[in-house]
């Protein structure tokens, strides 16, 4: 019986190692689990009156706000500095120096005396956590075969909301059991004595450098990397210039900033909307309304399955910000508490999405020689003006009395955006399938 092509090609399948999906992906997803942990913690912790009183802070909406911008103003220009960094050294030791760094910076936000340290020590920290985007896209891309993107996007993006969904009952127990510092002090020795371990002996830059991936796994990988016959990862000379003037880049980054927009200024004042304008008690935060947001986190999978599919990322985009465009105003009007939850914690799987999307679309984009710089330039622009949500949204609520359909309003205007900026996106040439 004559051998067929089919057979060979199931035969190789059959002997492949599944390294990429067993090691790393876990590895990404908890880098950015445990990242999004140390971002927003703040958002419950704002909720609790004993932190405003300590900071002086209680009625001040706009200040309060001002705490997670510092983050976000730091977290862009450290995206933009760690991008070089992580084509310079590769992925694992660019993410074990972040690890350190915003290890150390979380402790310094738990000795903090004061609002002004405190902004200062979230600043610092946003500067530490800039690695995240352009280390975990530069893996992506010397791992996952181009048919596999938007899956392995949609995985470690959707950390970020995992990331939130644990927040809510992890930090509302340790404020309970200790007070706002302790959320600090856990989370900046926990993040170190998790993550570091997993880097060192679970994901190496390539997967020539794995002791888990056999040499069928490598050669399937190398085969079928978007932009292939550039995957040299030696590379450090190429030039940033021709992707700076491709409109498309323009275009991501744009759509990026509405991503962090919605992500931020949704994470940040729902836990204060819920106990102050709703009148939830504060233990529901780390009761059921910590279970609806488990919500997005099965929503963006599908999205990012159906984005493979179809290889029509941008258009899944556009879809989604019309959805989320009417859930978000709806959430504010509806009468009931309980679909006002469900609504907003929906809507949380839309910047989880975005990003998976806009990730995914930067792959077909750069060369593997740049796409740490090209990450950290897309996404660190995108946060330092995307990052002006917090504050805006309590500037907004100040401004209307304690009235959030304006503030919410905001949010559903920049999804309504997105529609049309993910469109001219969409008709560009879907890449080849590998």
């Amino acid at each position: 019986m004559a051998v067929t092509s089919k057979s060979v090609n199931l035969e190789a399948a059959a002997k492949r190692t599944a390294a990429r999906w067993l090691f790393v992906a876990p590895t990404l997803f908890l880098l950015v689990v445990v990242n999004q942990l140390e971002k927003t913690n703040v958002a419950v912790i704002m909720a609790d009156r004993r932190f405003l009183s300590d900071m002086a802070l209680t009625g001040q909406s706009a200040r309060i706000g001002l705490i997670s911008t510092m983050f976000f103003f730091g977290y862009g220009i450290g995206l933009l500095a760690w991008g070089f960094v992580v084509d310079r050294l590769g992925p694992r030791r660019t993410a074990m120096l972040g690890v350190c760094g915003w290890a150390l910076t979380t402790v310094w936000c738990a000795v903090s005396h004061g609002a002004n340290e405190l902004y200062a020590a979230r600043l610092v920290l946003g500067i530490a956590e800039g690695c995240i985007w352009p280390l975990c896209n530069a893996y992506s891309r010397r791992w996952f075969p181009l048919r596999e993107q938007n899956r392995i996007q949609s995985t470690w993006v959707n950390g970020n909301q995992v990331g939130i969904a644990l927040g809510l009952p992890l930090v509302s127990a340790l404020i309970s059991a200790g007070g706002w510092r302790t959320v600090f002090w856990v989370l900046g020795v926990g993040s170190f004595l998790l993550l570091e371990p997993m880097l060192l002996f679970l994901a190496p830059d390539t997967p020539a450098a794995s002791r888990f991936a056999n040499e069928e796994e490598q050669r399937y990988i190398m085969s079928r990397l978007a932009g292939k016959r550039e995957a040299v990862y030696a590379e450090r000379s190429v030039g940033l210039g021709s992707l700076l003037k491709d409109f498309r880049f323009w275009m991501v980054t744009i759509c990026h900033v509405g991503t962090v927009a919605t992500l931020f200024g949704l994470a940040t004042w729902i836990p204060t909307y819920l106990t102050q304008f709703r009148g939830l008690p504060f233990s529901a935060l780390g009761g059921w309304v910590a279970w609806t947001y488990w919500i997005p986190v099965p929503l963006a999978i599908l999205a990012g399955y159906f984005a493979d599919r179809s290889m029509r990322p941008a258009l899944v985009g556009s879809a989604t910000g019309a959805v989320v465009a009417v859930l978000v105003l709806t959430a504010v009007l509806v009468p009931s508490t309980v679909a006002s939850v469900l609504l907003l914690a929906t809507t949380l799987a839309s910047p989880v999405i975005y990003g998976g999307l806009n990730a995914s679309i930067m792959q077909g984009m750069a060369l593997p020689g740049q796409i740490g710089r090209a990450t950290g330039i897309f996404v660190g622009l995108s946060n330092l003006i995307g990052g002006l949500s917090p504050t805006v949204i309590g500037y907004l609520i100040g401004h209307f009395g304690g009235r959030y359909l304006a503030a919410f309003g905001f949010i559903s205007a920049v999804n309504f955006m997105l529609v049309f900026l993910y469109l001219p996106l969409d008709r560009i040439a879907k890449p080849g399938a590998a």
